[in-house]
């Protein structure tokens, strides 16, 4: 149904400069009236900009599914709010921070939080969701908590319709937020335009993008960011679909480093694509590995790396496109959510597990998605693998030892706070473990992005 927005409009890029943090003040105690809330999964949803990279994260407190038949009332909303600030001021986000933002829904009362003074303010967004005393946008108290929240070096976002309850407004917020989710395309049309009559300045924020059709028509608008499932949506697999010689040639050397092949098995894999040895080059002697001097023998570099490393850089090859007219919108997106689960998996098998099965959970959670790089089912994507029976197991059938860590992950991106909790529960650990390691696996991530891009570039 967006299709007829497609064409209508040509956005100007929004640009945003970010800057490291300052470094966090103490965290006061946690009251025990945030106990029940704290007791729940700290969700993060990745917010793409213009060029299909994750920039910001959206980062919420999930409610158990119990309270989902509850109408959510004023304390009970303050409630997880609460348990909101409290997470992420002892969170310590400074890596996440210094490279994204992160947008925090709260309500005005967020004045009266003990752990506000200790928030960083830099690259954090207070998305100001609702006012205390009534509907958003009622009452003197709201334009004056915004002003003050503005004067604390806070950026803040609200929704368009708040803006449109008081002019002043306007001028206190950062980022607007339009549902676009809910809107019908007339409609989002309507208050595009409006928008962009009257804040052509302010950055809008497309929410509830939920397929990519959807995605596709607010990209054409003026919307900087983009919110919502879109980004694990799947699209109609082809059934002509041909792997392209250099994502073949990645396969081939993963399969040898898989069986821990010899320094020259490895380099002839290499050599069947001449540019996988230019991005092996490239990658190790970027600034990530401070080398003293260059490294320009393959043999030298497959060394350096090691096979570890050198899987992680490969798989990323899958991840990629070598022309910008082949790339599909969600490659980076994609990528870095495939990353994540792999790294969260291997990070919470910890000590449980032997590292060469830490491997393996890493392996099961970047392949997960293998089916939407290729475009073609999972069974014939992984035809294309040499693979451990367990790997195989956990991706075709969900079944085996690494299948509850698999099955954890996406649920954590869907936020199914019962079933998080059920299968983490399964695999041995407990929410607070949970979230720590989804935020390590995102911090992860920042310091991996330098060697993706290596990967993925063709030229430079």
């Amino acid at each position: 149904m967006f299709k007829s927005l497609l064409s209508l409009f040509r956005p100007r890029q929004v640009e945003r400069t970010v800057a490291a943090p300052p470094p966090p003040p103490t965290v006061p105690p946690t009251p025990p009236a945030v106990a029940v809330a704290q007791d729940s999964y700290l969700r993060h949803r990745p917010m793409l900009d213009r060029e299909q990279r994750v920039v910001a994260h959206e980062l919420t407190v999930e409610r158990p599914r119990p309270a989902h038949a509850v109408p959510w009332q004023g304390p009970s909303r303050r409630l997880f709010a609460d348990a909101l600030l409290w997470h992420f001021a002892r969170a310590r986000l400074e890596a996440l921070l210094a490279q994204r933002l992160v947008f925090l829904p709260v309500g005005i009362s967020v004045l009266e939080h003990p752990a506000l003074s200790a928030l960083p303010t830099r690259n954090v967004v207070l998305h100001i969701a609702w006012h205390d005393e009534g509907p958003a946008g009622e009452g003197e108290t709201l334009f004056a908590g915004m002003s003050r929240l503005r004067e604390m070096g806070f950026s803040l976002a609200c929704a368009q319709e708040l803006l449109a309850s008081d002019e002043r407004l306007a001028a206190l917020v950062d980022y607007i937020l339009v549902d676009a989710g809910r809107l019908a395309p007339p409609d989002l049309l309507a208050v595009q335009r409006r928008l962009a009559g009257r804040l052509e300045h302010k950055p809008m924020v497309a929410m509830n993008v939920d397929f990519l059709e959807m995605y596709e028509a607010c990209r054409l608008l003026r919307f900087a960011f983009f919110h919502g499932e879109f980004v694990g949506c799947r699209e109609q697999v082809e059934s002509n679909v041909v792997v392209p010689p250099y994502k073949v040639a990645a396969m081939e050397l993963l399969n040898a480093i898989r069986r821990q092949a010899s320094p020259d098995e490895l380099a002839e894999k290499a050599w069947a694509d001449p540019t996988l040895v230019l991005r092996l080059l490239r990658v190790v002697n970027s600034p990530a590995f401070r080398l003293r001097s260059p490294i320009t023998d393959l043999k030298q570099a497959i060394a350096y790396l090691g096979h570890d490393e050198l899987y992680r850089w490969a798989t990323l090859l899958l991840f990629s496109s070598q022309r910008p007219e082949d790339r599909h919108p969600m490659e980076h997106a994609w990528r870095e959510s495939a990353l994540v689960r792999g790294r969260f998996m291997e990070l919470l098998a910890g000590s449980q597990m032997p590292e060469s099965e830490r491997r393996d959970l890493f392996i099961v959670g970047v392949l997960s998605m293998i089916d939407r790089i290729f475009a073609m089912t999972m069974p014939r994507a992984l035809e294309n693998f040499s693979l451990p029976a367990e790997v195989t197991d956990a991706l075709l059938q969900r079944s085996g030892r690494h299948a509850p860590y698999l099955e954890l992950a996406i649920a954590c991106e869907g936020g199914d706070q019962e079933a998080i909790e059920t299968l983490a529960a399964a695999c041995g650990h407990d929410l607070a473990a949970v979230n720590r390691c989804q935020i390590e696996a995102l911090e992860w991530i920042l310091g991996f992005a330098g060697l993706a891009d290596e990967a993925g570039s063709k030229n430079g």
